[in-house]
């Protein structure tokens, strides 16, 4: 008789306790079909607002909500990330290029006539595994009729990701400058990349390794010497069209070391068109007789991307 009696006392308070607890909220259906909604469009943008909005509006059941956006988010960057996938691989060597132009030119008079100008292009395309990286530079100042800086450079990179993060790198980049004391110079390097930030707004790649360069200067004499590269590319949205961005570098040799920097904001003037100031130093630790060792130019510039 006593082991029924246990069984209905332990069901009735089985049953209390049920009623005690609160029954999870449950998403009206209507909101339900507007996040869904939202996430068809592939916005994340857009699918945040409208979860937002139904949090607000629908207290009880935010846990819920954030749950089903949770899902819908993830599904929505999956299918992002295969499409880009698909994209990438269907891409022949001339698809996919990006890149920007900049130029800047002045001229002043009076005590002293003063004319410059700089013209720069960067070339990059993102592949699956591989990353291309082209640029070019000339820079030329003349001062009261005689030519006081003349400097051009030209590079090319290739980068091969083998994970999320590293990456080698192998890059040959040739220069001319006949005020820092040669008329052409030549370099090849190679190394280890990592891509210690990437963020939607901020990016930051570290470099390392081997190089070997080949330098012909203006008095006629020539050297080489195996060195190594170290080298940094930081980029920072401050906001929509507001953009720093820092690249600096150390080619570090037995018969003399190249320290690089280049400081620049650009903010975006309409459309694809932008302005940018920067400021560029570049150190040898041990130029030609009778040069100083440090050169350094601020620039002023128009920027087209494209």
């Amino acid at each position: 008789m006593g082991l029924p009696l246990n069984r209905t006392a332990a069901a009735v308070l089985l049953s209390l306790s049920m009623i005690s607890q609160p029954a999870l909220a449950q998403i009206p259906p209507t909101v339900e079909a507007m996040i869904r909604a939202a996430a068809q469009s592939g916005d994340e943008a857009e699918l945040k607002a409208v979860v937002k909005a139904a949090k607000a509006t629908n207290p009880a059941a935010a846990a819920e909500i954030e749950a089903l956006a949770d899902a819908e988010l993830a599904r929505i960057r999956t299918a992002a990330a295969a499409k880009r996938e698909a994209e990438l691989k269907s891409r022949g060597f001339f698809d996919g290029w990006t890149g920007a132009g900049e130029a800047g030119l002045s001229l002043s008079g009076g005590n002293t006539k003063e004319s410059s100008g700089v013209v720069g292009l960067k070339l990059n395309k993102e592949g699956l595994q591989v990353r291309h990286k082209v640029a070019a530079l000339a820079d030329y100042l003349r001062t009261n009729g005689e030519t006081t800086r003349e400097k051009f450079m030209a590079s090319y990179g290739l980068d091969y990701k083998f994970s999320d993060r590293f990456y080698v790198y192998g890059q040959g980049m040739w220069e001319r400058d006949r005020f820092g004391g040669y008329s052409r110079r030549f370099t090849e390097s190679l190394g280890l990349g990592y891509t210690a930030i990437d963020r939607d707004n901020m990016s930051l790649y570290l470099e390392a390794g081997p190089s070997l360069r080949q330098t012909r200067y203006v008095g006629g004499d020539s050297d080489s010497q195996l060195a190594g590269r170290a080298n940094l590319a930081y980029r920072w949205t401050i906001r929509d069209g507001l953009v720093f961005s820092q690249d600096a570098g150390a080619l570090m040799g037995s018969g003399g070391s190249t320290i690089t920097s280049d400081t620049a904001l650009t903010t975006r003037l309409f459309g694809a068109v932008s302005a940018r100031v920067s400021f560029n130093v570049e150190h040898e630790t041990n130029p030609p007789a009778g040069l100083k060792k440090t050169d350094y130019a601020t620039r002023l510039t128009g920027v087209y991307e494209f």
